[in-house]
């Protein structure tokens, strides 16, 4: 389950003129300085059918965040620094399952980490911004807003690219250094471009050694979005200066319209409409799996979109699809296809409309090379591993949140000897913020 805490800003009489302008931010509740961020799931899991045992699985994750804003505490215009850490306990679900893609997303070696640490100036502001420090690639790439309620890792990272080159990329659990440059020419459009660490989780290796000939990883990405109706549109920055809802109404909305990414630390707005193109490539090269030949470079594409099909007469809720498909060099990387949907109805239930249900698929193939290398060595193997989820999320007052959850996992690891899995699931998470970005809602 997942815990989250929530303090308020206080209220002061009306403000002099002359008032101090982050006195005037602090008591209005416009932007703070700071805010701190407390999150909180935790997961059990239940191998009821197939896999590779029956055991219940239990574990968690634990996100505290710092945000800065270098404007108001040091008057370092268009300036903000976040620092992350996170902890880890409990269990493996997938030693119990036997997937490869990921029953539970938040799934982590058990330690205490630093995440993130970056700081990110807006060049033009709301229209070019450069961040650069220890950075979660898929915190801005390869993100599809209404895929963030399911549990399982691939409808949050495209598995070609999460387990690409050699440790996968600087995204959760493991991070390292990276620099980003985001560009929004006009409110609609947006293009990412970044620069990161290429061997993260290699063992031999600190995650935050640079220069040790292990190379690079570049990512692009460019898109357009279009917001929920009603919605007040902002450049996704932490502390971005957003004038609170001008009515309950909108308030209320944008509030639901916001989804916490378990294990990322942020705050997903909802959209109306979003498409992606990106892709992503290692500059040094890979041993390949055929054994004649020469080692390769890494890289891939993917595309990704989400409509609202229906809104609610009420405009609360409403019925959203999602896809993506991506694609891997097939000659060094184990998976060179990955496919993946759904549908997402958020406020499910009459009376319930922060209550998100959704039905997803998710279809992940071995490369041919791959697959080759294993027949040679005489090690059987399937082609894919595709997983149907089922999940329910249920806003349980401001801050709770509780979501049981049903996969059905097909070729569990690509392996014959493990039978197809069906497992259950249960996330509770909190999230608690200060000052509280629910005020005026």
């Amino acid at each position: 389950m997942v815990v989250a805490l929530t303090l308020s800003g206080f209220t002061a009489p009306a403000l002099t003129a002359q008032a101090p302008a982050r006195t005037r931010r602090a008591v209005t509740g416009e932007p703070a300085g700071v805010r701190l961020e407390l999150g909180y799931a935790a997961d059990a899991f239940l191998p009821a059918r197939g896999g590779l045992s029956r055991e219940v699985v239990a574990l968690d994750n634990l996100d505290l965040l710092l945000h800065l804003n270098l404007d108001v505490l040091l008057g370092v215009k268009e300036t903000s620094v976040r620092v992350h850490v996170q902890s880890n306990r409990g269990s493996s679900v997938r030693a119990r399952v036997g997937d490869l893609q990921g029953v539970s997303n938040i799934e982590a070696p058990r330690e205490w980490r630093l995440y993130e640490a970056w700081i990110e100036h807006n060049i033009v502001p709301r229209r070019l911004s450069i961040l650069a420090g220890v950075y979660d690639v898929n915190a801005e790439f390869d993100v599809i807003p209404a895929a963030g309620d399911f549990l399982n890792s691939s409808f949050g990272f495209g598995p070609e690219y999460s387990l690409s080159g050699e440790g996968g990329p600087s995204a959760y659990p493991l991070t390292s250094f990276a620099a980003r440059l985001k560009a929004r020419p006009v409110p609609a459009l947006y293009a990412l471009l970044g620069v990161s660490d290429g061997a993260v989780a290699v063992a031999e290796r600190s995650r935050f050694a640079l220069g040790d000939g292990e190379g690079a990883l570049i990512s692009f990405e460019a898109g357009y979005t279009r917001p929920m109706p009603g919605a007040i549109p902002v450049l996704d920055e932490p502390l971005s200066r957003v004038r609170r809802g001008r009515g309950q109404g909108i308030g209320r909305q944008l509030r639901r319209s916001r989804r916490w990414r378990i294990g990322r630390g942020r705050i997903v707005e909802r959209v109306h409409t979003k498409v992606a193109l990106g892709g992503w490539a290692y500059t040094r090269s890979f041993e390949a799996w055929d054994a004649d030949a020469s080692p390769g470079k890494s890289w891939g594409f993917y595309l990704l979109g989400e409509r609202l099909l229906h809104e609610d007469p009420n405009g609360t809720g409403g019925l959203s699809a999602f896809a993506r498909v991506g694609t891997a060099a097939d000659a060094v990387n184990r998976l060179n296809l990955y496919v993946g949907g759904g549908l997402v109805y958020f406020g499910a239930l009459p009376g319930r409309p922060d209550d998100v249900a959704g039905l997803g698929i998710a279809y992940a193939r071995n490369g041919s090379a791959f697959l080759r290398a294993l027949r040679a060595a005489a090690i059987p193997t399937e082609r894919a591993e595709t997983v149907l989820e089922l999940t329910y999320k249920a806003q349980l007052g401001e801050l709770f949140v509780l979501e049981p959850n049903l996969q059905w996992v097909m070729n569990p690891g690509m392996d014959p000897g493990v039978a197809n899995a069906l497992v259950f699931g249960l996330r509770g998470h909190v999230l608690l913020e200060f000052p509280s970005r629910r005020r005026g809602a």
